[in-house]
């Protein structure tokens, strides 16, 4: 019963895709970034961006520099990478540029795929087999 148990919160807690390769330090992490609000809702305009730094600092950082035409949200650029594809506060840099990229499975469910020219690449952390197995 134990191991039944220990399965099922093994199951629901753990990543079912694991990050693997290594950054290329092309930049285009930096240069084509998809923010949000809040409440989690991509921004598509600029005043909806504006209207998000009001309330979060945090968007100070960035500047829009285009948008995507499939999805209609605004791309954003770091306003802290230089022209060496470098960040110039990489040891004051937040949280979210530190475990970039966070493995989303319903993301790449749905189509999502890694920028063009990332050394990173998702894994599953177990096989199909194992999960039968329940190792």
């Amino acid at each position: 019963m134990f191991n039944t148990i220990n399965f099922f919160i093994q199951k629901m807690t753990s990543s079912k895709l694991v990050r693997k390769g290594k950054c290329n330090k092309c930049g285009n992490c930096c240069r084509n970034i998809i923010l949000s609000t809040a409440e989690k809702i991509p921004i598509r305009t600029p005043q909806q961006f504006e209207d998000t730094k009001k309330y979060d600092n945090f968007f100070e950082n960035f500047y829009i520099s285009g948008k995507d035409e499939k999805s209609g949200v605004l791309l954003f650029t770091c306003c802290q990478i230089d022209n060496n594809n470098r960040c110039r506060l990489y040891w004051l840099r937040g949280i979210g540029c530190r475990l970039y990229p966070q493995p989303n499975t319903k993301y790449l469910i749905n189509g999502g795929k890694m920028l063009d020219g990332c050394g990173f690449y998702f894994e599953p952390n177990k096989t199909f087999k194992s999960y039968l197995e329940r190792k």
